[in-house]
Parts: structure tokens; C-alpha cells; sequence
């Protein structure tokens, strides 16, 4: 994997932004802790690809409780990990190419999508009216959640979901802003994507709506606004970029269901399992609500195991399947001692 993160960075030369770690500096911030300097990993690349050599790890062949699995699920980026543990190549070999075309899509996609949100406002694109409020100026703007800093996507809780869509679609055609709801992760919580300047104003424009307390907002870390037609244009810049990327096994290859985030529906066997990644994770918006009901009450699930890192997925799980979700046991491939 070490060697894969320095192919993609000669790959990408020199790169404005965020790019994903070098191998061998990976390597010394794993190897001795407290290495990493502070905020190493406080962009979306470098956080997506710990995250991604996370999951690798735990699903590695010959790992017993993985073989009890029958059928995955996938929050997010979550999907890649999905697949590769759908299609369950028993040889170290298999696995370990696997991995590698895994990891370069990942980086790949993560390095891409940071360059188009990045780029400055197309000349072209309509004024947006005058603003009605300080929200365009971070210093000033309330962020909602202390500590919470301007970024462009954002948690909303305490709406359902057709009144956050009904916000957000009123609020486009007034200011012809592109904010959009990219993620429903419980009935009670979505979570929005557009450029940051774009969601303090929605805030801002809101203000009544989050002034009680009841409805919450909290800017997330990202720093990438995934799940929203802004990265439509990093989708199509890696798929020119598969020669780098290589080759993915058909979808009728996957020996278990891996069941889609976006819609109620498992991949079908002609899906191409490169564009699943592209589109879903960068573009689609997650209906997790939709999705795990679905997953779970169609693969008939007793267990779910949770691949981390940390709880979230898991209890919007819970959240997600309500009273039924007394009759199913929540585990985690983590166990306290970090042995799985």
C-alpha cells in the first residue's frame, strides 16, 4: 500500500491542495505515534485515505467473522470498502492487487475532487442577488455547533426529510445557490454539500429555523463537498485516468449482494463497479434511511458488524430500523483490545 500511495504521487506531480501522504511518510506516522504533525490528516484526502487503508486492513482474508458475512453495505466511501469485501478473494495475491486498484481509485478520486471544488466560480455562472446578511463573511457568520468550523457540507438534525428538502429547494430557486441535501442519514438528519460560502448563507437565511435550539446544525470536517453535482466533473476527470487507476472484477464477480447507498437496490451484475464507486460517492446523494431498511429486512440480516471508523453508521443503523432494531445484535470488527 506504501508503494502504491508513492506511485500515485508521482502520478499526480505537482499538485495544488491536499494530496494524499507518501508512502514513506505514511509509513514514520504509523510506525511512531505522535509522528504525524498536527492537522496532517485534517483534509478530506489524507482523512479518506487512512480511512480506506483502515478497512483494507479489517478485511483482509482469513478473518473469521468476515466469513460469516452475507451480504455488505457501504456508508459513503464505505462503498468501496463494500465491494472489495463483496468480492472476497481468498488468496493473499488477489487480494493484495485488489487493494492496490482500491486504494488508486480512492486517492485518485479524493486528489480530483479537492482540484474542481478548488477552482475558482466559472465567469459564466449567474450572479448570485445580494446577499441579506453578514453569512458570506466566515469571520462574522454563526457556524451553529461551537467549535464548529465553515466547511462545505453540514448536519442538520431535527428536521424530517421532506422538510429539510423543502427548505433547501425554496432556498435554491430564491438565491440560485447550489446547495444541495446529499446525505439522509436517519428520518431526522440530513446533511447538506455546496461551496462554504453558499451554506452560511443558507444558515444565515434560515436563522429562525436553528434560533430554539430544536433543529441543529454542525459544519462537518470535510473538506470536500461529496454526494452533490459539484463533483460531477472530478467523476469524469478520473474515469479519463482509469489506465492509472486499472481494473476492477466484473460485478457478477461479487459473491455476496453489496447492496447501494443511494437507493434501495443491490449492484447489479452487469454494473461497472468503477463507475458504482464514482457516481455514489461523489455524486449521488446517500439515502441511508432508505438504504440499510432495505439491506437488512431483504438479506434477511441477524448481525450487523460494523467496519468502522467509529459509531456513526452504526447508530444511524439503529436509528434507521427503529423498534426492529432490538432483534439484531451490533458488533464491531474493532474490539477494545484492537484485535478483531
Amino acid at each position: 500500500m506504501f508503494r502504491t500511495l508513492d506511485m500515485l504521487v508521482e502520478h499526480l506531480g505537482p499538485t495544488p491542495g491536499p494530496a494524499p501522504p507518501a508512502g514513506g511518510r505514511l509509513r514514520r506516522w504509523l510506525a511512531a505515534p505522535g509522528a504525524a504533525p498536527p492537522g496532517a490528516a485534517d483534509d478530506s484526502v489524507a482523512a479518506g485515505v487512512c480511512v480506506h487503508l483502515l478497512q483494507l486492513c479489517d478485511l483482509q482474508p482469513q478473518r473469521t467473522e468476515l466469513d460469516r458475512v452475507s451480504a455488505v453495505l457501504g456508508h459513503s466511501i464505505g462503498l468501496q470498502a463494500a465491494i472489495v469485501a463483496g468480492l472476497r478473494p481468498r488468496r493473499t495475491d488477489d487480494f493484495l492487487a485488489l487493494a492496490e486498484t482500491s486504494l488508486r481509485l480512492v486517492a485518485l478520486s479524493l486528489v480530483r475532487a479537492h482540484q474542481v471544488t478548488a477552482r475558482p466560480p466559472d465567469p459564466a455562472e449567474p450572479p448570485h442577488p445580494a446577499d441579506r446578511s453578514h453569512a458570506a463573511d466566515p469571520a462574522r457568520a454563526d457556524t451553529g455547533e461551537p467549535g464548529s468550523r465553515p466547511a462545505p457540507m453540514a448536519a442538520v438534525s431535527g428536521l424530517s426529510r421532506s422538510d429539510l428538502a423543502a427548505l433547501v429547494d425554496g432556498y435554491r430557486r430564491e438565491s440560485r445557490r447550489p446547495v444541495s441535501v446529499s446525505l439522509v442519514n436517519t428520518p431526522t438528519t440530513g446533511v447538506l454539500s455546496g461551496r462554504t460560502g453558499d451554506l452560511l448563507h443558507f444558515r444565515a437565511h434560515h436563522e429562525p429555523v436553528f434560533r430554539d435550539g430544536t433543529v441543529r446544525w454542525a459544519f462537518l470536517a470535510n473538506t470536500v463537498p461529496f454526494h452533490s453535482p459539484h463533483l460531477a466533473p472530478a467523476a469524469e476527470q478520473v474515469r479519463r485516468e482509469r489506465g492509472f487507476v486499472g481494473t476492477l472484477p466484473p460485478a457478477a464477480a461479487l459473491r455476496i449482494p453489496v447492496y447501494a447507498a443511494d437507493a434501495p437496490r443491490t449492484l447489479p451484475p452487469d454494473a461497472d463497479l468503477i463507475d458504482e464507486f464514482l457516481d455514489q460517492v461523489l455524486v449521488r446523494p446517500v439515502d441511508w434511511a432508505v438504504a440499510s431498511v432495505h439491506a437488512v429486512t431483504d438479506a434477511g440480516i441477524t448481525t450487523v458488524l460494523d467496519c468502522g471508523p467509529g459509531p456513526a453508521a452504526r447508530r444511524f443503523t439503529r436509528e434507521c430500523l427503529g423498534a426492529g432494531a432490538r432483534a439484531l445484535r451490533f458488533t464491531s470488527i474493532r474490539r477494545p483490545s484492537g484485535r478483531p
